[in-house]
């Protein structure tokens, strides 16, 4: 009987280490085109906090996908939640918690409601035409894995534009 036990241990091991390995591979989080630094505005990360819980993944990149969601946060920042037609984007976090989608940030779009946001984006907001849900938008920016969610984003948000 010990002896069975293992093996079925071991076996539904081998089945999960399976199952996780597939999930990487179907969500490798990858940036899918590498663009030239001046491409994006570095400047803008002036106005990101805390920077250090970003991890780059890829100082700049571009990214096409349908809008999913939209919503204004307190720290003034907007959040897009983009359907990507690449899922290479993705990783793990962003299938099971992000509800497969991308993170969109575009920082200090209005006054933050207070904390630390406010010096971030004193003096700056970022005017952008905000897209609507269902809208099929091309976003430039860094993409970063944000390291207190898990998920991969584009934050900071360089340009939106909408695609036919």
């Amino acid at each position: 009987m010990l002896r069975t036990s293992r093996m079925v241990m071991l076996f539904v091991l081998a089945g999960l280490i399976a199952l996780f390995v597939m999930a990487r591979l179907r969500y490798p989080g990858r940036a899918p085109l590498r663009l030239e630094e001046k491409e994006c505005d570095a400047d803008l990360w002036k106005h990101v906090y805390p920077p250090d819980r970003l991890r780059v993944i890829e100082a700049c990149t571009v990214v096409d996908g349908r809008v999913v969601s939209v919503h204004r946060a307190s720290d003034g920042d907007l959040h897009v939640a983009l359907d990507p037609e690449n899922k290479s984007v993705l990783n793990l976090v962003n299938a099971i918690h992000a509800h497969r989608h991308l993170v969109v940030e575009i920082i200090c779009e209005r006054a933050p409601a207070g904390g630390d946001a406010v010096a971030a984006c004193a003096g700056f907001t970022q005017p952008v035409a905000i897209p609507k849900v269902g809208d099929r938008i091309r976003v430039t920016g860094a993409y970063v894995t944000d390291t207190e969610s898990g998920w991969n984003e584009i934050h900071p948000m360089n340009r939106i534009e909408t695609l036919r």
